[in-house]
């Protein structure tokens, strides 16, 4: 797909704001308005999590096992940032709950792997299904136009962190 030409009132408008406020503010303007927008939302998605009694801790772990596979605790541990005692006990209390399961590594019977339980991938479905939903219904609030300027600029922005990480920019 090309590029996303921009219409005439959107480049007007674009025009006459970076006229007044100069380039460095647009990008305030945009944080001003993408920062409050992406916490708010974050925080709507962590009741969403407590109303099921899944922590942001656990959703983090459910969230690497389903992007991971199974995995040794020790790995856990470093994905996690914690200490291998402090991943036992949240896995312990995931196991306790039927979010995540325990097996033994194929290869060598000494090494438990972790892995997301069928209860814990339906769990992670329900809660990424609702944020889905909610997204979709944001999005069906904005005119076919913006839904393709939203995207192109959604794409920009991706290719531009891409870029950052190729560069090796530090993460603040």
């Amino acid at each position: 797909m090309q590029a996303l030409q921009r219409p005439g009132p959107i480049a007007n408008i674009l025009r006459v704001t970076q006229t007044i406020h100069g380039e460095r503010r647009i990008s305030d303007e945009v944080m001003d308005e993408l920062v409050p927008l992406l916490s708010g939302e974050r925080a709507a998605f962590a009741g969403r999590c407590h109303e099921r009694a899944i922590s942001m801790a656990h959703l983090h772990l459910m969230t690497l096992l389903d992007a991971h596979g199974p995995m040794p605790m020790g790995r856990v541990a470093e994905l996690l940032g914690t200490g291998l005692p402090t991943a036992t006990g949240l896995v312990n209390r995931m196991d306790d709950r039927g979010l995540v399961e325990r097996l033994r590594d194929a290869d060598d019977r000494r090494v438990v792997l972790v892995q997301l339980s069928s209860g814990g991938q339906q769990e992670l479905s329900a809660l990424q299904a609702t944020r889905r939903r909610r997204m979709a219904a944001a999005l069906e609030q904005l005119s076919e136009e913006q839904r393709l300027i939203l995207l192109d600029a959604i794409r920009n922005l991706r290719r531009a962190f891409a870029r950052l990480d190729a560069e090796g920019a530090p993460t603040p």
